[in-house]
């Protein structure tokens, strides 16, 4: 942390279904507004919230694939009939 930055430190008591409120100065801080998606990661016994990046979609990075590819996705995905066996048996069993 930078010398000059100021440590900002507020208590908070959550709400009944685990709602807090962030404080005000801590919003306009980090530019959190009504509309911003927070990131929370549990960390130990803390919880770090940021300000989610959103990338904006852009149709020039997507690709089609070809059926010859999706075929080979469905071939690669696929579990050996052991595998399958046993899965269906422990499905019929209830144990899954």
């Amino acid at each position: 942390m930078a010398e000059h930055e100021k440590l900002m430190t507020k208590i908070v008591k959550p709400l009944s279904r685990g709602q807090i409120t962030i404080p005000i100065e801590f919003r306009k801080k980090l530019g959190i507004g009504s509309n911003t998606i927070l990131n929370l990661v549990l960390k130990g016994n803390k919880i770090e919230i940021t300000p989610a990046v959103v990338r904006e979609f852009n149709e020039d990075e997507l690709r089609e694939y070809t059926d010859k590819e999706i075929s080979q996705f469905l071939q690669d995905d696929k579990i050996d009939k052991d595998t399958a066996r046993t899965v269906k048996r422990l499905l019929s069993e209830g144990k899954l």
